[in-house]
């Protein structure tokens, strides 16, 4: 019965078999078929098979929509946390306040007391590159944020790719240059946490002096969850350099604002990060439960009527 073995193939027994009937070494192993064909598996009779399928459809789809749920309750937190983000990079944390028009084409609206400039009165983007191979730190993007490339091997082996990285310096803003599509959680652009190198595929944004470059990271997230940086660019693939984003207005606060603004967010978004994570602690709980249950069901540990 097909619907007994798609439960028994998803079993984490039956996954820890195919692991002993697989040849080689990278990822994408090939399954020795013939190895596998030797292997026994537990084959209970027609009526006990059936009842297993019912039963685990059953608990199954209860699971499955519990777990849905959570992953929309994520979404909206997520949804919520951009808000916060958005919202108080574009207006500031005072309800009160009043507003001006401006020439920003993507926010008609200020705070009354903000500027408007142009990305390059904040950001200098005068990046050198690792020719001499300096540094051999270099950092990758994942999910918005900078993270250690740890590659295979020593970092001389890459001497050839690592020569041709940009030179980042802690706090600045990078931005990915492709014009490639990407989820809602913002992707395109991070901070640097450090001084290291990265591929020349991301705009570096060096901030001038008295700029919070924190307040900048959020705002451009902003304006990357608005899908602003999609388009710009120059070439066939629509690749973002500098001297295109500089010619951008962006609204500026005082300084002290620009503090203000980034320790409110912090505060609010980890709340909300909080709750993100306990709801992924959750669904990966209930993940686990249904592995088990289904194994622990087609091998006959738990018995069903």
């Amino acid at each position: 019965m097909a619907p007994y073995f798609k439960y028994m193939f998803k079993s984490h027994d039956y996954i820890q078999l195919l692991q002993t009937c697989v040849t080689g070494i990278r990822e994408g192993q090939n399954i020795n078929y013939p190895l596998l064909a030797k292997k026994a598996v537990p084959i209970p009779p027609m009526e006990e098979q059936h009842a297993i399928v019912s039963y685990l459809d059953t608990k199954c789809s209860k699971l499955d929509t519990f777990i849905s749920n959570k992953e929309k309750e994520i979404t909206l937190l997520q949804e919520m946390k951009q808000r916060v983000i958005t919202d108080a990079v574009t207006r500031g944390l005072n309800p009160n306040v009043k507003f001006k028009p401006t020439n920003i084409p993507w926010l008609p609206e200020i705070p009354e007391h903000w500027e408007e400039k142009r990305l390059s009165t904040q950001f200098t983007g005068d990046v050198q590159v690792n020719k001499d191979f300096t540094v051999k730190h270099a950092f990758k993007f994942n999910y918005g944020e900078l993270v250690p490339k740890n590659e295979v091997g020593a970092p001389e082996e890459y001497r050839d790719v690592y020569v041709r990285y940009s030179l980042i310096k802690e706090g600045d803003v990078l931005i990915n240059g492709l014009n490639l599509n990407y989820d809602f959680v913002s992707q395109r652009v991070a901070c640097a946490p450090a001084d290291g190198i990265i591929t020349s595929a991301y705009v570096v944004c060096r901030p001038r002096k008295n700029v919070n470059y924190n307040y900048y990271t959020l705002l451009f997230k902003a304006m990357d969850s608005m899908k602003l940086f999609h388009g710009m660019g120059s070439g066939i693939r629509l690749t973002l350099s500098f001297k295109e984003l500089k010619k951008q207005l962006l609204p500026v606060p005082p300084i002290e604002e620009q503090h203000a603004i980034v320790s409110y967010i912090t505060e609010r978004t980890a709340k909300i990060d909080s709750l993100i994570e306990k709801l992924n602690k959750e669904i990966e709980c209930v993940k686990e439960y249904k592995q088990r249950l289904v194994s622990d069901v087609v091998t006959g540990q738990i018995k069903v009527s």
